[in-house]
C-alpha cells in the first residue's frame, strides 16, 4: 500500500509545478495510513494544521473554506457557507488534484471509492461536479491499478451508473487552461489519449497548473503498467 501511494504521489509531483496539489495529496496519504482508511475528521484536522502553518497554492476555494473554519465556522458547514457566498461557483479542480491517494489505499473497496471521493471533495468544494470529477480521477486510477488498460478504464467510467452523466459532460466540455473542473478533466483526457501527454499538458496548462496535475497522476500509472507488461 505504501509503495502504491508513493507511485501515485510521484505522478502528482510529475504534473504539479507549483506544489499545492502535491502537498494536499501527501496530507491525504498520511491521513489514510494513520486512520487505516478515509477519516474525514482526521483529514480536516490535518488540512487545518497545514492551513494554519504556512499553506501555499491551495486554490481560492480551499483558502476561503479553511479561513472560515479558522474563524470558528463548523467544518461540516464551511464549504456550504463559501458555496453560498460564491453563488455556487465551487466546481473547481482542487479535489480532483488531491484525491488520487484514495485509489491507492487498497483497503478501501472499489465500490466505496466514489462515496469517499465525494465526501473528501465536499470538505472544500460544495458543488457536486467537483466531487463527481474527483471520483472519476480516483476511479480511473483504481481501475488502472486493478490492471485495466487506459481504454478499458475509461469505458468502465462511461458505464458507471454514478458517474456516466458527469463523464458525458466531461466529454462535451471545452479544451482550455482554466480551472472549471469539467474543462480541466476534458483537457486532461485529451492529452492522456495522445503521445507525450505530460510534456504537452504542462505547456498547455502553463503557470495555472490545472490539467497537467491530473495528466501526471494518471500517466504515471499507465507508464507503470507498460513497464511491468
Amino acid at each position: 500500500e505504501i509503495i502504491i501511494l508513493d507511485i501515485i504521489l510521484q505522478g502528482v509531483r510529475n504534473g504539479d509545478k507549483i506544489g499545492g496539489p502535491t502537498k494536499l495529496a501527501e496530507i491525504l496519504s498520511l491521513s489514510l495510513t494513520a486512520s487505516n482508511g478515509f477519516n474525514k475528521a482526521d483529514l480536516i484536522k490535518r488540512y487545518s494544521e497545514w492551513w494554519n502553518n504556512g499553506a501555499f497554492d491551495t486554490g481560492p476555494t480551499f483558502a476561503m473554506v479553511f479561513q472560515t473554519i479558522s474563524e470558528g465556522a463548523p467544518y461540516n458547514n464551511a464549504s456550504k457557507i463559501i458555496n453560498d457566498k460564491l453563488n455556487g461557483a465551487t466546481a473547481g479542480c482542487g479535489p480532483a488534484h488531491r484525491a488520487a491517494p484514495l485509489a491507492g489505499y487498497i483497503n478501501i473497496p472499489t465500490n466505496k471509492l466514489i462515496k469517499c471521493a465525494r465526501e473528501e471533495a465536499k470538505i472544500t468544494h460544495y458543488h457536486p461536479l467537483a466531487g463527481d470529477c474527483s471520483a472519476i480521477v480516483v476511479m480511473l486510477c483504481r481501475h488502472l491499478l486493478e490492471g485495466y488498460s487506459w481504454d478499458q478504464s475509461k469505458n468502465l467510467i462511461s458505464k458507471n451508473k454514478d458517474l456516466k452523466n458527469t463523464w458525458n459532460k466531461v466529454m462535451s466540455a471545452n479544451m482550455n487552461n482554466g480551472g472549471y473542473v469539467l474543462d480541466v478533466m476534458h483537457s486532461a483526457i485529451h492529452f492522456l489519449n495522445k503521445k507525450d501527454s505530460l510534456e504537452k499538458s504542462l505547456i498547455f496548462a502553463g503557470s495555472a497548473n490545472y490539467c497537467s496535475v491530473i495528466v501526471g497522476t494518471i500517466q504515471n500509472l499507465i507508464d507503470q503498467q507498460t513497464s511491468h507488461s
